[in-house]
């Protein structure tokens, strides 16, 4: 089989094993540098971005990927399309239509990108969602006072389509209203307002096939990933299963699921535990978690959740990658990012803590730096690989409320 793989980056997360099973066509961007190996073993195929208003960041160009495909794509039945990458995730799917290659989520990926309809489809099925509205152009704005009246309160505006918490206004007062409608007086992108929510942020990340529910799991964040850019430090680690706090997001993760009529696919939801005691549904992507979710939950369970999304977006049967070897060591594993905060840097620190820990870097001293605009725009990723789950708790708890990675002047 031949599998084109549609923006993704990580490959490292994906076991060689199962990788050398098939022939990779890699669809990318002109400067992505891919691994020499990695390289060697595919045909690469190198096309412009466009910027995409709604979600503001880049995306391929899809008439590019088409262009160079249908130089190669002879007979749709021995190909695949792989896409893990949100910006991306459309694009793909207009990839397998056009060529008319299996499709695993039958055509459906709006749904999972569109944050009304699938707020809308949750609550449709008597679900907990923040209560939202759609704004009007911004050439006739809706009030200030009517949005308070209309969304209980403190609210959110964002994107409806967006990614990696780019665009999020918090509004907690006019003034906050203001700022918005000044710093998007020309934006062409469609946004919404939903309801401010309190609480803690969870993911609850899952893989199905034909319906039935392969694996899940659930990850507490240090904070709402939009807090990263007010210079919070965000962090994310697995709830053990024991947990009754883990067994009530499962059941209401597949409720939730259920009601979006998700069949196969990988799936990342945020959802809030709030000061009420309510979850409440936040969003859901068509895909994998990002950052080093993934490779955590490996270490810590031995599943890897790549793998499994490969054979899902290929029609393959995925059941027997969840292998479940109780001579198996676990490991918790969790990451961290920190980040960057305008200003000069003047040091960065590593920390001495009793576990393995890999650092990605991406400041160094004397460099001029702005503040962070996403959950990928950072100072420092840390994944950290601890000897058992008391450990990880409280390394964990050390490097978001007490350890600081980076100095400014």
């Amino acid at each position: 089989m031949k599998i084109i793989f549609v923006g993704t980056k990580n490959f490292s997360f994906f076991s060689k094993s199962i990788l050398n099973d098939f022939e990779k066509i890699i669809i990318t961007n002109k400067s992505y540098k891919i691994d020499d190996e990695l390289e060697k073993a595919s045909t690469v195929i190198r096309v412009s971005e466009v910027y995409d208003v709604n979600s503001k960041t880049l995306k391929l160009d899809y008439q590019e990927c088409i262009e160079k495909l249908s130089e190669i794509v002879q007979n749709a039945k021995l190909y695949r399309v792989f896409c893990n990458q949100e910006s991306n995730l459309e694009v793909a799917e207009k990839i397998r239509s056009f060529f008319s290659i299996y499709d695993h989520m039958g055509g459906r990926v709006e749904l999972f990108r569109d944050k009304l309809l699938m707020k809308q489809a949750v609550i449709d099925n008597g679900l907990r969602a923040p209560v939202y509205t759609e704004l009007a152009h911004s050439s006739t704005p809706a009030s200030y006072t009517d949005l308070y009246s209309k969304l209980k309160g403190k609210f959110i505006i964002k994107p409806s389509n967006s990614v990696g918490s780019r665009g999020v206004y918090k509004i907690f007062n006019s003034n906050d209203y203001d700022d918005f409608l000044k710093d998007t007086a020309n934006d062409d992108c469609q946004f919404e307002a939903e309801e401010f929510i309190s609480g803690e942020l969870y993911e609850f990340d899952s893989a199905l096939q034909n319906g039935e529910i392969l694996y899940s799991n659930v990850s507490k964040y240090s904070c709402p990933m939009a807090d990263l850019q007010e210079g919070k430090t965000l962090g994310s680690i697995m709830i053990e299963r024991e947990q009754p706090i883990h067994q009530l997001i499962t059941q209401f993760g597949i409720k939730c699921l259920k009601a979006l009529k998700a069949s196969d696919g990988c799936f990342h939801m945020e959802l809030f535990h709030n000061d009420n005691d309510e979850l409440v549904f936040l969003e859901v992507a068509a895909r994998s978690p990002g950052l080093m979710t993934v490779p955590a939950y490996h270490c810590w369970e031995g599943v890897n959740m790549y793998d499994i999304e490969l054979y899902i977006q290929s029609g393959l049967p995925a059941s027997d990658l969840i292998v479940h070897d109780a001579n198996r060591v676990s490991y918790p594993s969790f990451f961290i990012v920190y980040p960057k905060i305008s200003g000069t840097v003047s040091k960065i620190n590593t920390p001495n803590i009793d576990a393995n820990i890999d650092i990605d870097w991406s400041v160094h001293p004397g460099q001029v730096v702005t503040d962070t605009t996403t959950n990928i725009d950072y100072a420092a990723r840390f994944f950290v690989t601890c000897k058992n789950v008391e450990s990880a708790n409280s390394i964990f708890n050390f490097l978001v409320n007490e350890y600081k990675a980076v100095n400014y002047d």
